[in-house]
């Protein structure tokens, strides 16, 4: 029988909605497999700021403040295994919109005043400053991913995410093809793992857990102009989540 080890985690948050900070900090607090055998070391959250040596550090967020870079190197720099967790942090999810506008154009619509924030001109994902050990997608990662994940440091087992798409699991249960009627679906690429949630309520997929890069960009662009969907309605949804992928190159 393998026993499990004990582990330090930490958890911060750069810019973002902390969403997938609340979802593994309910985790950590609730599942009685984890519990006993995680020591939480950092947390904003849970009222505890420091960045602090840890066995393993989960980053939330994207670098979207002018001090964010430094303050992510620190964390790296104190911490054995470094986990993005979350579409924002894996390649700038939501916060990509960011390049859409300017600061001005922002703080105009949602504060009505000018201020001094110190944003960056782009919204950087967290490899692109330093080394990430692993990323889990979503926004947010599903619960179960992110336990298999704890419980794979925990056995010292390897983990991996699953290569199986968002439309395989849609057609496993049955679910109608969103694509043949027309919407904006990006399921043929996208990683699955969520249980093709959105789609089993009606909504179309937009690409939250990133591109599964064997499964063909080009593939899923002929099926989107074969039901006649425009490259402007794809561009429209490319923005939500995969503003910065190469599906904007082809829908040129």
């Amino acid at each position: 029988m393998i026993r499990p080890m004990r582990i330090t985690i930490a958890q911060y948050s750069l810019s973002g909605c902390e969403g997938c900070a609340l979802r593994l900090l309910n985790i950590i607090t609730s599942n009685e497999k984890l519990i006993d055998h995680i020591e939480l070391v950092s947390s904003r959250v849970m009222g505890i700021p420091e960045v602090r040596q840890a066995d393993v550090a989960f980053v939330d967020g994207s670098v979207l403040r002018d001090n964010e870079e430094e303050f992510l190197m620190e964390i790296r720099s104190k911490s054995r295994i470094l986990v993005a967790l979350g579409t924002c942090s894996i390649m700038g999810g939501l916060n990509a919109l960011r390049e859409l506008y300017t600061v001005a154009e922002l703080e105009e619509q949602v504060y009505g005043m000018k201020l001094n924030i110190g944003h960056l001109d782009s919204a950087k994902p967290l490899d692109s400053i330093v080394k990430v050990d692993y990323i889990i997608p979503g926004c947010p990662p599903p619960t179960w991913e992110i336990e298999e994940f704890l419980l794979c440091l925990l056995l010292g087992k390897e983990f991996r995410l699953t290569d199986r798409t968002v439309c395989f699991e849609c057609t496993s249960q049955g679910l109608p093809c969103l694509l043949e009627r027309g919407e904006v679906c990006f399921g043929p690429v996208i990683r699955g793992g969520c249980n093709a949630i959105c789609p089993k309520y009606g909504i179309p997929c937009w690409g939250c857990r990133g591109i599964v890069e064997e499964y063909g960009m080009e593939r899923l662009i002929e099926n989107l102009r074969k039901h006649n969907v425009s490259p402007e309605r794809v561009k429209e949804y490319i923005r939500i989540f995969l503003l910065k992928t190469k599906l904007r190159t082809l829908m040129r």
